[in-house]
């Protein structure tokens, strides 16, 4: 099998560790995504089937839609190995292959990007996509430079945009029935005022869809996985509790897009937390912080370089979300970042052996960049950077 990835880290890594590690790295990690697919499975299933939308079997469709999320890139590379193994072209070869490529894993993940009610033919196409070309084709489990969910989510969003986000795609069976949603995700309305020059509200943004315990809690339309916070945060601390993930890898990435919509905020006239704290509860910011942001093949290894990495990725979501063409900056953003996730990975290696040999030094760094952004702040607060800002980046028009 070829593999285009070039460099020995990230990539590869985990292919190179103990399989007991791996496993249960893995385990771990299906145990963190637990009360996302439950939350899921309420909001979308048990739920509406309560409200007298749907019927008992049709209760189990979302559980039933991710598991075969999983199983479709399961049995794809299966296929793969059956194709390309010539010396292992039985069953007992392909299920040990199998066995130690946790070929689920990205299944659920992608099945949980996407929104109740996707064409199953667009599953298999993104599983396709997320299990063949952004996994297999790099040289398997281990050495891939794209996350593969992500890459089977994002093909999909450029070539089926239309469908995906069709009224009957996004929202469940209680949800089409309210005239309040009128037919848009949060994220959705919230890109309607780009380019208006109309300012945003709170009325406008949240008030349709409740407050913003309903955002944290999860009740508003969204992707299947991706509208609870709270599912999100429990799987957090379990995933940090077990060292599975870095914890500072999240909280740097959303406080990132939080400082950064703060900002905006401001400058559209409000200087409020309410849209700060919506714009982390819209979209796949919580689901991609704890999940994808921390992926152990196609982010760097170590502390700095995870540091830069979750930095940049605030700002790249932030930036594609008030300047795209698309309402969600979050997989884009991710994308763009895997791409760099050596180069980072590399020099921030350096920059930590040769000035950071102490964590002092580091924690002292952390803390000016904490002060510079402070400052920042007040000086956009205060409005004496709001012209030179808004002429540079054109903000004025954007929001």
């Amino acid at each position: 099998m070829a593999r285009f990835a070039g460099g020995k880290a990230p990539f590869i890594r985990i292919a190179n560790e103990k399989g007991e590690n791996t496993k249960r790295i893995m385990r771990d990690f299906l145990i963190g995504l637990l009360p996302v697919i439950l939350f899921s499975w309420y909001k979308n299933g048990i739920s509406v089937y309560l409200d007298g939308n749907i019927s008992v079997l049709e209760m189990f469709y979302p559980l039933f839609f991710i598991i075969m999320g999983g199983l479709l890139a399961y049995i794809m590379e299966g296929i793969f190995f059956y194709i390309t193994d010539k010396d292992n072209r039985n069953l007992k070869g392909i299920m040990r292959r199998l066995n130690t490529s946790y070929a689920v894993i990205p299944g659920v993940i992608l099945a949980l990007l996407l929104p109740l009610y996707t064409p199953i033919w667009i599953l298999m196409f993104a599983a396709f996509i997320a299990t063949i070309v952004g996994k297999m084709l790099f040289g398997g489990f281990g050495n891939n430079v794209f996350n593969p969910a992500l890459l089977g989510y994002a093909v999909v969003g450029f070539t089926f945009s239309g469908i995906v986000t069709d009224i009957n795609v996004i929202f469940n069976g209680s949800e089409i029935v309210m005239d309040s949603y009128a037919g848009a995700t949060p994220l959705g309305t919230l890109a309607s005022f780009r380019g208006t020059g109309d300012a945003f509200s709170y009325q406008a943004l949240v008030e349709p869809y409740g407050n913003l315990w309903d955002f944290f809690l999860g009740t508003i339309p969204g992707a299947l996985g991706e509208t609870s916070a709270f599912a999100i945060l429990i799987g957090f601390i379990w995933l940090a509790f077990r060292k599975v993930i870095k914890w500072f890898t999240p909280i740097i990435y959303i406080a990132t897009v939080f400082g950064l919509s703060w900002l905006i905020g401001i400058m559209a006239g409000d200087s409020g937390v309410w849209f700060p704290t919506y714009s982390i509860l819209t979209g796949g910011v919580m689901f991609a912080a704890v999940y994808m942001a921390t992926e152990p093949v196609s982010t760097p290894t170590n502390p700095l370089g995870k540091i830069f990495f979750a930095l940049f990725l605030g700002v790249l979501t932030v930036l594609f979300r008030f300047v795209g063409s698309l309402p969600e900056g979050v997989g884009t953003s991710l994308i763009v970042m895997n791409i760099f996730a050596i180069p980072i990975d590399t020099y921030s290696g350096v920059i930590r052996t040769k000035l950071f040999k102490k964590p002092g030094p580091l924690y002292i760094s952390i803390l000016v960049g904490v002060l510079i952004i402070l400052v920042i702040y007040t000086l956009v607060a205060s409005g004496n950077m709001y012209t030179a800002i808004t002429s540079l980046f054109n903000l004025g028009q954007v929001i």
